[in-house]
């Protein structure tokens, strides 16, 4: 089990995320991120295959065996980080932790490989990073705080993707292929959709596509059936949502 609610990016530690240079709770992986709780072997669940996964995304940027994939951030793991960002000082600053902006850099390049194996344009890199980004703020070790079943990049729900155990749902690879397989399935879907609502004439099938990820192909289906409004609230809930507001941050990257 991950640990109930982490979040993304989680200013309270838990999980074992750490303060800006420093071990105390904070919402970086840094020194110490990652040690596995020794008589639950639970608590930092998420923590830890994220660091597992920001080590092997490491050695793939850095070179094979540049560090070791314990789950335990150690000095050689914040060492390779404080190298990989030095080759990047243009976008981050270099100090030998993780937050949102290295690990995008460290884990987009397989975000472009999946997208690109997938062979299905329209569907472009930039949707399927979006995505990422508004679920998880590129957090590899996000635990949904209103469903802790959803896990990851992707917050791939449990209950819904049974096929898919609590450590698959942590790796990057296999979000990033889940999102772009959704993604390409949904512009399948929705590939003959029509209408003359401002949504469509702003975002055409695309958009349709997008909104699903959100709300269902369901829950599309039906948004689309009231002329796509900006607010929408899904059957069974009672909060709207801001559909296009949702559209444009994905499509934002």
């Amino acid at each position: 089990m991950a640990t109930h609610g982490r979040g993304a990016w989680n200013n309270s530690g838990a999980g074992g995320t750490k303060a800006y240079k420093s071990t105390k709770p904070g919402p970086y992986y840094y020194l110490g991120s990652g040690e596995l709780d020794p008589t639950t072997n639970q608590d930092n669940f998420a923590v830890h295959h994220a660091v597992k996964a920001y080590q092997r995304a490491l050695n793939r940027r850095l070179g094979k065996g540049t560090v070791k994939v314990t789950g335990k951030f150690d000095q050689a793991t914040s060492d390779a980080v404080t190298t990989f960002q030095n080759k990047h000082k243009d976008f981050v600053t270099p100090w030998g932790g993780i937050g949102e902006d290295s690990s995008f850099l460290l884990l987009y390049p397989d975000l472009i490989s999946e997208v690109e194996a997938s062979g299905k344009p329209p569907l472009t890199p930039v949707v399927v990073s979006g995505i990422i980004r508004h679920e998880s703020s590129w957090d590899a070790g996000a635990v949904g705080f209103v469903d802790p079943e959803d896990l990851g990049l992707a917050q791939i729900n449990g209950p819904s993707h049974p096929d898919l155990d609590a450590i698959e749902r942590f790796r990057p690879k296999i979000a990033f292929d889940f999102v772009t397989n959704y993604m390409n399935n949904a512009l399948t879907h929705f590939k003959n959709s029509k209408g003359n609502d401002q949504a469509f004439q702003r975002y055409g099938v695309l958009g349709d596509a997008v909104a699903s990820y959100n709300l269902g192909l369901g829950g599309a289906d039906r948004w689309i059936s009231q002329g796509r409004p900006q607010f929408y609230t899904p059957a069974g809930t009672t909060t709207p949502r801001n559909v296009w507001s949702y559209i444009d941050a994905v499509l934002a990257g």
